[in-house]
């Protein structure tokens, strides 16, 4: 399989993922936060700081999506559309 092919799907991946759980964090930030509490210590003591703090929380899940659009958007640049 072509290497450039793998890159771009993954990339894809990563920016759906990104999309995605920003907008989960968009809508219920909290609930969506205490989900992910699990794993080392660091890992736990941020969502407990995000679930605190939804407004933070909504700002962090924004930033992720857009940052998800524009890897998208970046990404479908270098392909023609059928």
């Amino acid at each position: 399989m072509n290497n450039n092919l793998i890159i771009r799907r993954l990339t894809e991946l990563g920016a759906l993922f990104l999309i995605g759980d920003g907008i989960m964090g968009l809508i219920k930030p909290r609930w969506h936060s205490l989900l992910w509490h699990f794993g080392p210590q660091l890992v736990r003591a941020a969502t407990e700081e995000l679930a605190d703090h939804p407004n933070t929380a909504r700002a962090v899940y924004l930033a992720e999506a857009v940052i998800g659009v524009a890897l998208a958007s970046r990404q479908t640049s270098e392909v023609e559309e059928g």
